[in-house]
């Protein structure tokens, strides 16, 4: 649920959103609502609030309007929407760039204010207020309604996007084809596109933009129908920014390509609902619909000319993020590195295998140095996840300095390299019991007996007391049903499992 709150009449945006919104104080009253804890916004039901300044109209103090909203970010707990802001395009300003020093400024300190709390998302009006015929002269007058219909239809959609990113966390992995995807034309059969010109232009500015985003943290793999060492030449081609070290997995073969993306899902231990795939050929896109419903395969631009725009939305809408990790930045060199640990594990017995590793874990208790990425594994993590509770960043924070809740996190490092935090515990304590609200674990550390520690780590802290684990069976999640009572604590119900205090048996 969202409240609306304005300096102008943004009635209108209620209709376009497919989120509930909860009827708020007329227009004009913000700066009341933001310095009244008895306001609704404080009070009411709604998860978030959005607040669009309309700087035109604004007559204020705008430090005094920012350190009204900075107030609410450290009362409320709620996360807050803000707008950057623009003013209207036509001013009496001529050269002199007034209008445009404003903005700067003012949008510098939006994401300073943006940068220091983790319950504000930003509403980039600033962009779309350049990009488009957004406004309704007509209506303002009439009605101060400022926007038209295609103005309220993108700010709902960008709306939405942002509280589902923010909430749910984006995509892991792009499968991409090679042949008219990565470049113009088929390799081993012509001179491929992939230029500084013409077409080859296009192609070269895409695989740029691919770049881009796996250094956002998003893991690039090939699925293409050809001869391996043909596909091989095409990502070694003098103007290829792509390269092979680029992909983590390349599956460049004459298979089906949904088997293929099955394959790199099971390697990567990856769920087929994280992978987004791009091919040309609209009946290999519908083959791997019909066949994987489960994988996103986004249309591809029938003129190729719109590659790039077209790909902008793609990655905006699939792989947005609210946050840049530590672990996002490393995301590739991990999965390498559980590629090489997969390999060892072949060769010699589990328990070699363990002690070859090295392991050493690092835990780390009410930390809020890592509140993004505590968040990020709530939204994402299914597989070993024995609650599937979803958190945001300004849960987690709560959580942290809460008297009742202890957050434990584990860094992960063997001799093949740190995985950085890859599992999280959020215990409520009682006086007489410690319930664990939250236990998860990334898929690349399974099976390493780290979730073994993490209950002794547990059982050190607060053993003397009744430990409650949770199990909330999913789809995703039946390998960790069993955990509890693997590790000695008693079936209370099918959701429920105890550990006596100081370890006593029941009677």
């Amino acid at each position: 649920m969202i409240e609306i709150i304005s300096n102008i009449n943004m009635d209108s945006l209620k209709y376009y959103l497919s989120i509930d919104v909860l009827e708020s104080c007329g227009y004009g009253n913000y700066m009341l609502d933001l310095s009244d804890e008895n306001s609704s916004i404080y009070q009411s039901k709604s998860e978030f609030v959005f607040l669009f300044l309309d700087i035109d109209e604004f007559s204020g103090n705008f430090d005094e309007f920012l350190e009204l909203v900075e107030k609410f970010l450290q009362k409320s707990h709620k996360i807050l929407i803000l707008n950057t802001v623009s003013f209207y395009p036509k001013q009496i300003d001529t050269f002199l760039y007034q209008t445009l020093q404003k903005e700067l400024e003012y949008n510098k300190k939006i994401l300073q204010l943006r940068n220091k709390y983790k319950n504000i998302l930003i509403f980039d009006f600033y962009n779309l207020s350049k990009n488009n015929e957004i406004y309704d002269l007509k209506y303002w007058y009439l009605a101060r309604i400022k926007f038209n219909k295609d103005f309220f239809e993108k700010a709902a959609k960008e709306i939405e996007l942002l509280i589902n990113t923010y909430k749910y966390g984006s995509k892991k992995v792009l499968v991409l084809d090679m042949d008219n995807t990565l470049w113009g034309g088929v390799v081993g059969e012509e001179e491929i596109k992939l230029s500084n010109d013409g077409i080859g232009k296009i192609y070269l500015d895409f695989q740029k933009n691919i770049k881009k985003l796996k250094d956002l943290g998003v893991l690039l793999a090939i699925c293409s129908k050809n001869n391996y060492e043909d596909g091989i030449k095409g990502l070694n081609h003098p103007s290829s920014v792509l390269k092979e070290n680029d992909f983590i997995i390349k599956k460049i073969n004459w298979n089906h390509k949904a088997d293929n993306i099955r394959e790199i899902a099971k390697e990567l231990n990856l769920g087929l609902d994280s992978f987004v795939f791009i091919d040309d050929n609209p009946v290999e896109r519908e083959s791997v619909k019909q066949i994987l419903p489960e994988v996103t395969v986004p249309e591809f631009p029938k003129e190729i000319y719109y590659l790039n725009d077209w790909f902008l939305d793609v990655v905006k809408k699939y792989f947005a993020k609210i946050t840049l990790t530590k672990e996002d930045v490393l995301k590739q060199k991990q999965y390498e590195n559980n590629l090489k640990r997969k390999q060892l594990e072949k060769n010699i017995t589990y328990e070699e295998f363990l002690k070859s590793l090295e392991i050493k874990l690092d835990f780390y208790i009410d930390d809020d140095r890592f509140i993004e990425r505590y968040a990020q594994m709530t939204q994402k993590t299914n597989q070993f996840n024995l609650t599937t509770k979803r958190y945001t960043a300004h849960d987690i924070k709560n959580f942290i300095f809460s008297d009742n809740y202890t957050v434990i996190a584990v860094n992960y490092k063997d001799k093949f390299g740190d995985e950085g935090i890859t599992a999280l515990v959020i215990l409520e304590e009682k006086k007489d019991k410690v319930i664990i609200d939250t236990f998860l674990m990334s898929c690349r550390i399974l099976k390493r007996d780290v979730e073994k520690e993490i209950i002794n780590k547990i059982i050190e802290m607060f053993g003397n007391k009744d430990i409650i684990g949770l199990y909330y069976p999913t789809k995703k999640n039946g390998q960790v049903k069993d955990l509890y009572t693997n590790f000695g604590f008693e079936k209370i119900d099918e959701n429920t499992f105890l550990r006596r205090a100081n370890g006593k048996k029941s009677n």
